[in-house]
């Protein structure tokens, strides 16, 4: 390219950077300036070093002004901008229900968590310390908002260049680099319509030292961020009215004593005796004189936490041409939730579990309260509700992170290498006590557990006359001893380490029509070890209802890379690479990509790129690993059509009797009992680790172009395509016994036909049972399905003048075409539906941001945009189509989660020296986001809304930043 062609490029690409940030588009204008020419840098994507601003692949940058500029607090805040990330993925503020609390993470197309790898400065950072089930992710909240320079988002895989966990892309968060002076920053955060809603950051960034003059610089930053907690009973009563309309057991202004929203619970505390009323000391009563319980003041909206984040690297020139590099990075997070406490009451359906340590089914049942009972005035058993006042009801889960590496790095002729070794590790503690009970303490301080049935005590268990009148006292305070033994605490302790050692060395090997032909070429090694151990009583299988997960496993890992690039002509270059991974248990897996990059005009560049892509098995899957949890409403097919036909003979023979007789209510009771035990039967389920485990693979390819239409504004588009197969799960219980004949002994586990609880020897006979009743299930995990997903991403960018100043815009957009999930069936499986604009899978997620800088005055507007979705999910989710809306009486805007418009304003002023002052409005027009009967119902209970934004409304974030000389 001559030098007049180079310079009218060099301006179309200074315009895009503007927009997206490109890191070469600041070293070219630095450059420049000092007459040194362009220097090459490596991005996102590739081991090659280069001078162009858009590279094959397509990768989204977003500059450290952009992100003052989006007002979030955190880095997970900063992935939920992106266009291209999936909404749900686990964030601490939800993650009371999930097995890795305490976290967040980032999914990118949404391929889930772990096929977004998650890089700081180019390097892995260690995974959070508690797998979420078989998840394994890197959290979010341990990395350092202030201390990021930039992010670059890598929208297409990235296995060929960094391995694993690559599938769906790659976000690498750069720090800061070559930083004097001190530099402080504080935010503070706060919802304008429920001031309840708080969060605030402070951070502190000092570096000292000049690479060029001084041969050295080290660079500290440290971030506090802490959010306060927020209980539902201090914002119901401003959630969206058409939750009330249609969930709420009681319509809106009925009066109700705890506000508007939802029907009191009879479930209180000092309790109610059915039939005689509430106990001594209730202070609230419902019409029938019964006491009752706001069910709101133990629902957590927003859970409290507290990190702290620090960063300390430094470089040191050797020589001219040897540089020596460090780099300690350490997290602390504190996540404290808050849950339902427990309730009990004699019409509660019984609690089945397992034992983890047998493998054998355990009961708890809610009993009637005796008739020996000083609070039981009835003269008979009673039915007695009541709510745990006392139980703690909490969930504190605390994680530290680090990572420390030391590296050199170098030139050696016309050669750049680099090499790093380093150690990293998470450890996290979970913790919860109450909302379930210790099964040993409860049959110690309140009494017996076990089924008790008066008509037929040969199948019932023991009658406790001491019901509720040992050591723990109804409706009084009882002591922390008492309390302790109730409910202990239970949770697990989580621990991965990893080390490393990592090289490469990159530069020019040949020449082709007298252009460069560079190449890459490096390796790694990597040894990991990851614990997870669970207290005591949840091995022992004590707590009621809950499960177990263990892992005890460790591998060393290794892998080669290669990258090179051919210019086939001046304006054509091909860029191949490959990298081989060897992983313990699994087969070498190597990952291709070939890429193409051509510029027909200085103002146009055509690209694509075609990938494989892998994820390798994680320790929770592959290796030393189990999961014990028990299933619930499980059909047997081998005894559950027969244990049908014998409830409706036992049903019929009731019929005919007449109502005088005893026989008639127990036949009648036993036909539920056949039903019970053969068509919705609880059954054990184990799932371990599976040593012969493939990797999860995919296959992607873009192809799009970048133009520079008029002079300062560029426009990116890329079509993308991902496919992934071989994706590890598990299967379920109803799968594995659909398989039985074909399985190996011992994934189902059934008892003697002697020990058979559900018919007898005559009526095995007559009703053709061959088999003993289920005990259990001891699954694996398993490459059992696939995803294909497919779309379009643009990206507008602009910088001109007006008579107000400069105005730069920026837009994103991602425009899904499809997203399915193949569904395995008895035959083999089938793809299922096109989820494009079904729940959770917008076809169209946009932001546009723009920027008029006046004097010392900067003015953001920014809009974000989703599109409408309907409520079904895939084909089996019968519950929400058109037709099932409309049989409910839902409008079809009630069966939809409509679209949605969020606006964003941020004001910047710079006029004290050093000192940045920003406001920033989110959500300007205060508007609420859409109605989701979906979420509400599912994974609300029918109580609380999902999304918090509906009762934050409109919130404003304050930001000062004084930089010391």
């Amino acid at each position: 390219m001559n030098k007049q062609g180079h310079l009218i490029l060099k301006a179309g690409v200074a315009a895009m950077a503007l927009a997206f940030g490109p890191p070469r588009a600041a070293l070219a204008q630095q450059d420049a300036a000092t007459n040194q020419g362009l220097q090459r840098v490596v991005i996102t994507g590739s081991n090659l070093k280069r001078i162009e601003a858009e590279t094959a692949t397509p990768v989204q940058v977003i500059r450290k002004e952009d992100i003052t500029r989006l007002g979030v607090n955190t880095v997970k805040e900063l992935m939920d901008t992106l266009t291209s990330t999936d909404r749900q993925a686990l964030s601490d503020v939800g993650g009371s229900a999930s097995f890795a609390g305490g976290a967040s993470s980032v999914s990118l197309r949404g391929l889930g968590k772990q096929s977004t790898l998650v890089l700081l400065n180019s390097r892995r950072v260690a995974p959070y310390a508690l797998a979420d089930y078989n998840e394994v992710f890197t959290n979010l909240d341990t990395l350092p908002l202030d201390a990021v320079e930039r992010v670059e988002v890598l929208r297409n895989g990235g296995s060929a260049i960094y391995g694993s966990d690559a599938v769906a892309g790659v976000i690498n968060i750069i720090t800061r680099s070559d930083f004097s002076g001190v530099q402080a920053r504080a935010a503070y955060n706060n919802s304008l319509k429920n001031s309840v809603f708080h969060e605030s950051t402070a951070a502190l960034t000092g570096g000292i030292g000049n690479l060029d003059t001084d041969r050295y610089n080290i660079l500290a930053n440290i971030e506090v961020y802490r959010r306060n907690d927020v209980n539902w009973r201090q914002v119901v009563d401003d959630i969206h009215p058409e939750y009330g309309e249609l969930f709420s057991p009681v319509a809106p202004g009925s009066g109700q004593m705890f506000g508007w929203r939802g029907a009191p619970s009879t479930f209180s505390w000092p309790g109610n005796i059915i039939g005689q009323g509430a106990l001594p000391g209730c202070t609230a009563r419902n019409a029938a004189g019964l006491c009752v319980y706001d069910r709101f003041a133990h629902f957590q909206a927003v859970p409290a936490s507290q990190r702290v984040n620090a960063l300390l690297s430094g470089k040191y020139a050797i020589n001219a041409s040897t540089q020596a590099y460090a780099e300690v990075l350490y997290s602390h997070t504190k996540t404290d939730y808050l849950s339902a406490q427990a309730t009990y009451g004699s019409t509660t359906s019984d609690a089945v579990w397992g034992d983890p340590a047998t493998g054998q089914r355990r009961t708890f049942s809610y009993r009637y309260l005796p008739l020996e009972h000083p609070l039981n005035q009835l003269g008979e058993e009673a039915e007695f509700r009541y709510r745990f006042a006392d139980d703690p009801a909490y969930r504190h889960t605390s994680s530290d992170q680090y990572r420390a590496l030391a590296g050199l790095r170098g030139s050696l002729g016309s050669y750049d290498w680099d090499t790093a070794l380093g150690i990293m590790g998470s450890k996290t503690k979970d913790r919860s006590r109450g909302s379930f009970f210790s099964l040993s303490g409860f049959q110690q301080v309140i009494g017996a557990t076990t089924p008790y049935n008066p008509d037929d005590p040969d199948n019932s268990g023991p009658y406790d006359p001491q019901l509720f009148n040992r050591a723990y006292r109804v409706g009084q305070i009882n002591t922390p001893e008492v309390v302790a033994t109730l409910f202990p605490e239970n949770g697990y302790d989580g621990k991965i380490t990893q080390t490393f050692i990592d090289g490469k060395i990159t530069g020019e090997v040949a020449k082709f029509g007298g252009r460069s032909v560079n190449v890459a070429v490096g390796g790694e090694v990597r040894h990991e070890k990851f614990e997870i151990n669970p207290t005591a009583n949840l091995l022992m299988g004590d707590i009621v209802s809950n499960g177990a997960a263990t892992a005890n496993a460790s591998r060393t890992n290794s892998s080669v890379f290669t990258e090179a690039n051919l210019p086939l002509a001046d304006k054509l270059e091909l860029i191949g690479a490959v990298r081989v991974d060897k992983f313990k248990n699994v087969k070498a897996h190597a990952s291709p990509k070939l890429a193409a990059r051509w510029e027909p005009s200085p103002r146009l560049m055509l690209r694509g790129t075609f990938e494989k892509g892998f994820r390798a098995p994680n320790l929770t899957e592959s290796a030393q690993s189990s999961k014990f949890a028990f299933d619930n409403g499980v059909v047997d097919p081998k005894r559950c059509d027969q244990a049908q036909a014998l409830a409706n003979d036992l049903r019929a023979q009731s019929d005919a009797l007449p109502a005088a007789d005893p026989n008639k209510a127990l036949l009648s009771a036993r036909a539920d009992t056949v039903e019970g035990n053969e068509c919705a039967a609880g059954v054990s389920n184990t799932v371990r680790n599976n040593p012969g485990l493939k990797p999860e693979v995919s296959t992607s390819a873009t192809v799009g172009f970048v133009a520079e239409p008029v002079r300062g504004t560029s426009v990116t588009v890329d079509v993308w395509r991902i496919k992934r197969k071989d994706e590890i799960g598990v299967k379920t219980t109803a799968e594995l016994l659909a398989a039985e004949n074909s399985l190996p002994a011992g994934v189902i586990e059934r008892l003697p036909v002697s020990q058979d609880g559900t018919f007898t020897a005559e009526e095995r006979t007559r009703y053709g049972v061959t088999v003993g009743p289920l005990a259990a299930t001891s699954g694996m995990f398993e490459n059992t399905a696939q995803t294909e997903t497919s779309g379009v991403d643009v990206s507008l960018g602009s910088r001109f003048t007006t008579p107000l100043g400069r105005l730069d815009v920026i837009g994103n957009a991602t425009y899904l075409f499809r997203y399915r999930v193949w569904a395995p069936t008895r035959d083999g499986g089938s793809w299922g539906d096109n989820l494009a604009g079904r729940w959770n899978y917008s076809k169209t997620v946009a932001n546009v941001t723009t920027t008029l800088s006046q004097g010392d005055f900067a003015h953001t507007l920014r809009a974000n945009f989703r599109s409408a979705t309907s409520l079904q999910q895939d084909f089996y989710d019968e519950q929400y189509t058109p037709q099932a809306c409309e049989e409910r009486g839902w409008t079809p805007d009630q069966c939809r989660v409509g679209s949605f418009v969020r606006w964003d304003y941020n004001l910047s002023w710079r006029g004290i020296r050093n000192l940045t002052l920003s406001l920033f409005v989110r959500n300007v027009f205060n508007h609420r986001p859409p109605f989701d009967a979906y979420a509400f119902q599912a994974f609300g209970g029918g109580v609380i809304p999902q999304d918090i934004d509906d009762v934050q409304g409109r919130s404003l974030r304050v930001t000062a930043e004084y930089r010391f000389r």
